[in-house]
């Protein structure tokens, strides 16, 4: 009696090439679950990143922007300029230091309403600050809670020198219930003006 073997390009092909299949997908399973746990790891160092959760709420920071100040004035993109309002920016910054506003994302993705107070939980430290800067003001307003799947954004403003070129990166520090994290602040390309009206 014959015994027939694999037929060329039959069987044992298909056999190997579903055994390679199923090694290269647990070898992708194996390194994104690596990163995904170092990526959780960082962020319980607190190493800075753009969003955090933290009690019952995530935040997540936006683009910063150096307000072009002359005596109140806001410049616009066209120029021109529109007067602040008081209660958003309440006098200029002292001389030697700039206006820095951030934009935040706060959400409360639970389903009970959060406590908050965003001008004591955030401060503004790294980038050549000696000691960590509180907010001069905000555009949140006076908002003690954030409801269930509700959020709301608004602007930080921060009065500081500008970093020097080489310096350390921003960030906002942000304590809650007594825990910390740092999200990074995305600084604009562009230097700011201490000069304007020209």
């Amino acid at each position: 009696m014959r015994r027939r073997g694999p037929r060329p390009g039959g069987d044992g092909r298909t056999g190997w090439l579903l055994r390679f299949a199923v090694i290269l997908l647990g070898l992708t399973v194996v390194v994104g679950g690596t990163a995904l746990w170092q990526y959780r790891k960082a962020q319980a160092a607190g190493r800075p990143a753009v969003s955090a959760a933290l009690g019952g709420l995530d935040v997540t920071a936006g683009d910063a922007r150096w307000a072009a100040m002359d005596a109140h004035t806001m410049d616009g993109p066209q120029g021109g300029g529109y007067q602040m309002p008081a209660q958003m920016m309440p006098g200029a910054p002292e001389d030697g230091t700039m206006r820095l506003g951030i934009t935040l994302t706060v959400a409360d993705r639970g389903a009970e309403a959060r406590l908050l107070d965003l001008g004591r939980e955030f401060t503004l430290t790294g980038g050549g600050v000696d000691v960590a800067l509180t907010p001069h003001s905000d555009t949140f307003g006076p908002m003690p809670r954030l409801g269930p799947g509700s959020a709301v954004r608004g602007t930080l403003y921060f009065d500081l020198k500008a970093p020097d070129p080489g310096a350390p990166p921003l960030y906002l520090l942000w304590n809650r219930d007594g825990k910390q994290r740092r999200l990074i602040v995305q600084l604009p390309d562009s230097a700011p003006e201490h000069e304007h009206g020209s």
